[in-house]
């Protein structure tokens, strides 16, 4: 009550006044003594005493100043320490609040591109998740374009689905659009409490036109300003969020806009989800900063004008970027911020000023408090930085279980996808096959942005491990040049590298991070250029600080980059104000290969004028290598057609076992449809290592395998501990081993071939090198 009515609480006044009799007892013991050397009467008695007492109290009373000050500036960084520290945590709880949302809007949309025409059914099943789990989301839905000479047929095609009742309807105050069309929605989920949405003419209001509007000329997710939702019963802020949907009428015609799926959110619903674990002491109010001098979106507590909030102690202005739109987040503190010792802290204070001034042994107490209160902040910055350490490896733990929890999943959509595409028996049409090339082209390009992530986790935490050896700087291009023409083709792009290289031309690096650090500036190279142009590579020697040093040169001939452009060029994710454009991308794959360059010893520049073209420049330790006399072991071979049936005349393989030691029913039927290739295969599926010690010993359970397949993390124990009891036993110590994981952490890889695994594969598998391992580990 006290806190709501403005007065102080009791632990407040408490110290209130303690710190008045403080003050005032303090001023009694050093003043008067003070003072009565100076008009105390016997003044034979007290003018003696100026020095020796008026001295020492005068040094008291500016050691006391001195600590009272530098107390009150240490409470207010620890103040300001844990204020920063709690917002933090809600502008990441935001943040991804917020993401959520459009990673639903996104994944409808899918629905709708995949699909020529969405039922009401599909469109219910693919927003239950999504409204199962996004808190305060009042409706998701559906507009479709219609033109206004189709109103009357749309409402009647409508109303045979199922919608008797069903009819186009503007709001009550509508401002006509035009006449050309009507966004009407024509499903929305929940239905229930949304009914009155059904029908709804979404161009009938300014606020929700604009946003679709501006949604349909951008082609991006686009948000609305505050509004009250058609169906809204209660008093509640709205927004609408529209992502666009173009559907492509055919191969190489120009995508059509087809409608949009929307989101319906209630802010106040959705602020309050977002701030659930908010501590009590803080407030917070959301502003639409697009829309400057309307009121507040939502609010957790009276929000003051941003002048007024400005001036507050502890506040902080959070900018969010959320679909077209910029919010601001106002956070401040309605009550004191709560600090651990304070209130006895105080005390001591008080308590220890008193002392200090009544006693000769005031200096001695003085230099001890100052060695407790070193010792208090050595304590906490100890504490301080223990705390850092367990984040850091809180976040290695993290990152390795999201790239563990996010290979599992890929492994059976790009596995599925690569069977699909490598079956002879039924193959896919054309249509068939160019979708599932997107599927596995999507795919990989998520493998390489969490792939990316990890390096940039162990670059920071220094972690990353490099095996540097020589390597022909030739083969190394060839390569990486032959991974990217099939891209370059696409884009209408000639890649061209230098005629005639010395065979002694070498470096000394590391042979997947260099391919790395050369693909993806190709790959750059190529994407930022345009539809004719051209990247060529030049490689000479250079002499640096008297190293020998080999100097690759990508040109291209793109758009170029700005001296503001280059200066941040190798910033983690800043995609140089690109990221609205065609090209998708996270912008760490500079930062990443500069960052790998200077672990191998060298260094990665750029150059280049805006419209002129780009210039990226990577320099390494030379090498100078003998011509080979065999093949280079780096050098790309085409691999062998992993579907292919054995040859008519070759004589029938003999029958073959396979166990495969895995719990993920999905992954065991990836293998199972992959090793359909080789028919004279036969595989067994054990779900836990104790299954798979029962198949691998219990003759009764089939014939002994000839090779096994072994999952890392299972149900009862790891993988590398099965491995080792494999390897132990002299039954089965001959029998090859495959690991197959989404666990690809480097540390779980060398462990895993230490102790006897033919081959480590991470999730997603590559199907050919799989069929490739075991065609080697067990020829036909």
């Amino acid at each position: 009550m006290a806190t709501w009515l403005g007065l102080p609480t009791v632990h407040g006044r408490l110290d209130a006044g303690l710190n008045r009799w403080a003050a005032d007892a303090l001023g009694i013991l050093l003043g008067a003594p003070l003072a009565l050397t100076v008009i105390g009467r016997p003044a034979d008695l007290w003018h003696p005493r100026r020095w020796p007492v008026g001295i020492p109290l005068l040094v008291t009373a500016g050691l006391l100043t001195v600590s009272v000050r530098q107390f009150d500036t240490w409470q207010h960084e620890r103040e300001t320490w844990v204020f920063e520290h709690d917002v933090s945590a809600i502008n990441t709880e935001v943040r991804l609040r917020l993401n959520g949302y459009l990673d639903a809007l996104a994944a409808i949309d899918g629905v709708f591109i995949s699909s020529e025409d969405v039922t009401r059914r599909e469109f219910s099943r693919a927003t239950a998740y999504w409204l199962r789990h996004l808190q305060g989301v009042k409706a998701i839905g559906w507009n479709e374009r219609v033109p206004a000479t189709a109103r009357a047929t749309f409402e009647a095609q409508v109303r045979a689905e199922g919608t008797p009742d069903f009819h186009v309807f503007n709001a009550p105050d509508h401002q006509p659009a035009g006449p050309g069309e009507v966004a009407v929605i024509r499903y929305v989920e929940p239905l229930k409490g949304n009914e009155l949405a059904l029908g709804f003419n979404v161009l009938s209001t300014p606020v929700a036109r604009a946003a679709y509007e501006r949604a349909r000329a951008e082609r991006r997710v686009e948000a609305s300003g505050g509004l009250r939702l058609i169906q809204e019963q209660a008093q509640q802020t709205g927004i609408v969020v529209y992502h666009p949907v173009y559907v492509a009428p055919g191969k190489g015609l120009t995508p059509v806009h087809k409608g949009a799926v929307f989101l319906a959110l209630r802010i106040d619903d959705a602020l309050a989800s977002m701030l659930h674990s908010v501590p009590t002491y803080l407030a917070a109010c959301l502003r639409d900063g697009s829309a400057p001098g309307q009121p507040p979106l939502s609010e957790t507590y009276p929000c003051s004008p941003p002048a007024q909030l400005a001036g507050t102690p502890h506040h902080i202005a959070v900018s969010l970027p959320f679909a077209g739109r910029q919010w601001v987040l106002e956070v401040w503190n309605r009550q004191p911020i709560p600090l651990v010792g304070q209130g006895p802290a105080t005390w001591l204070l008080g308590f220890g000023g008193l002392a200090f001034a009544a006693a000769l042994s005031t200096l001695l107490l003085v230099m001890t408090g100052h060695a407790h209160r070193i010792e208090a902040a050595m304590t906490e910055a100890r504490q301080q930085r223990q705390a850092a350490e367990t984040a850091n490896n809180a976040k290695s733990d993290f990152l390795s279980r999201m790239s563990h929890e996010l290979r599992t999943p890929l492994n059976a959509v790009l596995g599925f996808a690569q069977v699909m595409g490598m079956d002879q028996r039924d193959p896919l049409s054309a249509g068939q096959r160019q979708r599932i090339e997107q599927i596995q082209q999507a795919g990989w390009h998520l493998l390489d942005l969490i792939d990316d992530v990890l390096d940039i986790s162990r670059i920071d935490s220094g972690t990353l491990r490099l095996q540097a050896q020589p390597l022909h700087i030739r083969d190394e291009l060839s390569a990486a040049a032959h991974m990217l023409q099939g891209e370059a083709d696409q884009a209408g792009v000639r890649l061209i590298l230098p005629a005639e290289l010395p065979l002694q031309w070498g470096v000394h690096a590391d042979a997947g991070r260099l391919r790395q650090i050369l693909s993806n500036l190709l790959s750059n190279a190529i994407v930022y250029n345009h539809r004719g142009g051209e990247v060529s590579v030049a490689v000479d020697h250079i002499v640096r600080d008297d190293t020998p040093m080999l100097r690759i040169a990508v040109c291209d001939t793109g758009m170029g980059l700005s001296e503001a452009q280059l200066s941040q060029l190798f910033q983690p994710f800043n995609r140089l104000g690109r990221e609205h454009g065609p090209t998708s991308g996270t912008g760490i794959g500079l930062a990443i290969s500069r960052h790998l360059a200077q672990l191998m010893g060298g260094s990665l520049t750029a150059s280049g004028r805006p419209g002129e073209g780009a210039t990226f420049t990577l320099c390494l330790p030379a090498k100078d290598l003998s011509p080979p006399t065999t093949a280079n072991a780096h050098a790309t071979t085409p691999a062998p057609n992993a579907a292919s049936p054995v040859a008519p005349d070759a004589p029938a393989p003999r029958p073959r076992h396979v166990l495969y030691v895995e719990d993920n029913l999905a992954n065991s039927e990836l293998v199972r449809s992959a090793l359909a290739a080789r028919p004279w295969i036969s595989v067994s599926v054990a779900p836990t290592t104790e299954e798979g010690l029962s198949v691998l010993h219990n003759r009764l359970r089939g014939s002994r395998p000839d090779l096994i397949l072994l999952d890392v993390h299972l149900p009862d124990a790891s993988g590398i501990e099965l491995l080792s009891l494999i390897k132990s036993n002299p039954d089965t110590a001959a029998i090859p081993v495959i690991m197959i994981s989404a666990d690809a952490m480097p540390e779980q890889i060398d462990a895993a071939l230490a102790k006897g695994a033919s081959c480590y594969l991470t999730k997603p598998v590559q199907l050919p090198e799989l069929l490739r391992q075991v065609d080697e580990l067990m020829p036909a």
